[in-house]
């Protein structure tokens, strides 16, 4: 979680990781994520943000090694409102070419704020 330096920015913290491929991260809330200054709201591309690295960190614990991302879908479901964000990634399937997770993000009520799918490469470079 802390090799990439926009993680720095972000500060998500590891909360879970089970063998079965799923993933929980949890992003603190800061000033920083609002849409604007005086926004009880946050950005949807720090929502963006915790959906591709969590989705990447469930298939890179899979694979042992950092996947660039192929594709993210993300579906903003209600505005987030400021307060910390829990991301909960989900293997569907890993191979030796791609690997695809999902991801659920919600608020500290609990309410799905977001759910996105993201793609990744594992084929093993040279």
């Amino acid at each position: 979680m802390d090799e990439p330096p926009f993680h720095g920015f972000l500060r998500p913290q590891a909360v879970d990781v089970d063998s079965d491929g799923t993933v929980v991260v949890r992003l603190p809330f800061r000033n920083e994520f609002r849409r604007r200054g005086d926004s009880p709201f946050i950005h949807g591309g720090v929502i963006a943000s915790l959906a591709d690295l969590t989705a990447h960190a469930a298939v890179a614990v899979q694979v042992q090694r950092m996947v660039p991302t192929i594709d993210l879908r993300i579906d903003y479901l209600r505005a987030a409102p400021e307060g910390d964000l829990i991301a909960t990634g989900r293997i569907l399937i890993v191979g030796r070419s791609i690997g695809r997770a999902d991801v659920e993000i919600a608020g500290v009520s609990g309410k799905s704020l977001a759910v996105a799918r993201g793609t990744f490469s594992t084929h093993e470079r040279e």
